[in-house]
Formats: C-alpha cells, sequence, structure tokens
C-alpha cells in the first residue's frame, strides 16, 4: 500500500481518539472534520458536560447573571463524534492502541490527540499548567527536552 492509500484509508475509514473534551479536544475534532477526516470519531472527557465556556461559568453563573447551559461552547461545524463523558482515561496501550476508561472498558484507536491540560490543586506535585507552557512556548522559552503541544493554540494564556 502507498502512502497515499493509507492515508485515504485513514480519512474515510479511521478511529481517531481525543481524550480531552474541553476546548482544545472541540477545535481539534472540528478541524479533523473540515480537513475531510469522515472515519470514527471520539472524544473522552472525565466532566459529564459537553465543553463549555469556563469564564463565564465561574463568574456570570454562580452570581446568577447566566445560565449554565448558556456557557456552552460555540461550534464551528458538525462533528459527528461520539462523546464519552464524565468517564476519565486511566491508562494507555500504545501497543494494542487502546484507551483504559475509568469505568473498565477500552476504547480502540488508530489515532490518538492528547489534549487534556491540567488540573490545578494545593499541596500537589502537577506539570506546569497548560497556559504556561503555551506562554512559554511561544516565547521559545521550553524547559530544555521538553515537549509542548497546543493543538488548541493560545486559548486562555
Amino acid at each position: 500500500m502507498t502512502a497515499d492509500s493509507l492515508l485515504k484509508a485513514l480519512r474515510e475509514e479511521g478511529r481517531i481518539v481525543i481524550v480531552g473534551a474541553s476546548l482544545a479536544g472541540l477545535r481539534a475534532a472540528e478541524q479533523l472534520r473540515e480537513e475531510g477526516f469522515t472515519g470514527s470519531l471520539t472524544l473522552i472527557g472525565d466532566e459529564p458536560h459537553e465543553p463549555y465556556d469556563r469564564p463565564p461559568l465561574s463568574k456570570q453563573v454562580l452570581i446568577g447573571r447566566a445560565l449554565p447551559e448558556d456557557t456552552a461552547l460555540p461550534r464551528r461545524r458538525a462533528i459527528d463524534a461520539q462523546w464519552r463523558l464524565g468517564v476519565a482515561a486511566i491508562g494507555l496501550d500504545r501497543d494494542r492502541r487502546r484507551v483504559r476508561l475509568a469505568d473498565g472498558e477500552d476504547v480502540e484507536y488508530d489515532r490518538l490527540l492528547i489534549a487534556t491540560g491540567v488540573a490545578s490543586g494545593r499541596g500537589r506535585t502537577r506539570p506546569r499548567p497548560r497556559w504556561m507552557v503555551c506562554a512559554c512556548c511561544a516565547r521559545g522559552r521550553t524547559p530544555p527536552g521538553s515537549t509542548a503541544c497546543c493543538p488548541g493554540g493560545l486559548a486562555g494564556c
């Protein structure tokens, strides 16, 4: 099989899984569809809701100026995806190309995009927050030997 025929088969029949069902994951799914991907698309997120705009939720909803359902992120296009919400991805088997979910299920993929960001918390050792990595990346100052990927652009930075 040629590289062109492999790419065509992936675009038409492939399975892409995106771990991270927030802004970066949503925009990646939209871009895949925009560029002609017609295969199976699955978004996995540990929160029970589809992507939402976090600042209004944390400010306007709490003070009663907006309803939670008014914080959904605008869609640029339909993505025709399976949403696996409310269940965290807890493992990865790269050899078998499977993502393990907290409920024990495995989700198979041909290509995988991890767009999870970072959770905040006191007293926990965590990687640098995504916005900090993105800001460093944009300035060409990532730590030696590190890799930063900002598929959602510099949103929120």
